[in-house]
């Protein structure tokens, strides 16, 4: 249902909008409603829409969601929601944490690609980084690394796409190429013309889509092991240490061996089992049942 139909002016203050929802559709039967990422929805509904099932889905961190920051909050959400979703198992964790009893009415349904066959031989020389320009996700250790590489290795390029609205990282055009922000079926078909692309997060990622969506296209993924993303350890390069250091060193084998980078990047292709319909049948189930 489009918002434009039941509110004006800023769409998407939650108060404002949630209460238009109920206002607009209190005499509608409606038989499920889905919430995404913002828990405080589900106590108001489940008062407005009694008879409604009330499917909560987690794409972040629920202890820094309004609604579920606190423990009774969280507690009072298993009673409320017929189900509660979460993208990974971390994510999954920190809303338990502190709850003794975890309810079965809870399950984890990762995020999902669409793989395609894509031949890796066509490939570019670059490497990637797909995020905010910003320290958290490890902006400033790619463009020191970036620095270095390029000093010996002046045939790759590095590429940045994505944004920042308080940018502080400015990097030098002739060494990282920053794009700004892309459709995903943008970033997906720069996956597929890249050799590497590197997600090496300092904080909590909720899952990270790098690998997931970079192995899909044989783009060889180098990610951190922070929060969510080990939860895709299996189909990328995970770094020991998230320093300029390691990744230049990282660069180096994988750059100087094709056979080598051509085996992870199938080996990874192989092995990424988060295919998009079977998320969709899982999250189908759910609402079946």
């Amino acid at each position: 249902i489009s918002s434009d139909n039941f509110s004006k002016g800023k769409l998407f203050r939650n108060r404002t909008y949630i209460n238009n929802f109920c206002k607009k559709f209190k005499n509608h039967n409606i038989s499920i409603i889905e919430i995404h990422n913002r828990p405080e929805y589900a106590k108001i509904l489940k008062k407005n829409f009694p008879n409604s099932k009330i499917i909560l889905t987690y794409h972040n961190d629920p202890i820094n969601l309004r609604g579920s920051i606190d423990i009774q909050e969280r507690e009072n959400l298993l009673e409320i929601c017929t189900e509660i979703i979460f993208i990974s198992n971390w994510i999954k964790n920190r809303f338990f944490e502190g709850i003794k009893d975890i309810k079965k009415n809870s399950k984890i349904i990762y995020h999902g690609v669409k793989k395609i066959k894509t031949n890796n031989s066509n490939k570019k020389k670059q490497i990637l980084f797909v995020g905010k320009l910003n320290e958290n996700k490890g902006y400033d250790i790619f463009v020191e690394a970036a620095e270095i590489f390029k000093k010996s290795n002046p045939e790759w390029n590095f590429t940045a796409i994505g944004n920042e609205s308080r940018k502080k990282i400015f990097p030098d055009k002739n060494i990282v190429n920053e794009i700004g922000y892309k459709s995903n079926s943008e970033v997906l078909k720069y996956y597929e013309n890249s050799e590497i692309a590197i997600g090496n997060s300092k904080w909590n990622e909720p899952l990270g889509r790098i690998a997931i969506e970079a192995s899909s296209r044989k783009c060889c993924p180098i990610i951190t092991n922070v929060g969510g993303l080990i939860e895709s350890k299996h189909i990328a390069i995970v770094l020991k240490d998230n320093n300029s250091k390691n990744i230049v060193n990282i660069l180096k084998k994988i750059t100087t061996n094709k056979s080598y980078r051509r085996k992870l990047q199938n080996k990874f292709y192989e092995k990424n089992n988060f295919d998009i319909k079977k998320i969709s049948n899982l999250i189908d189930n759910v609402r079946n049942k």
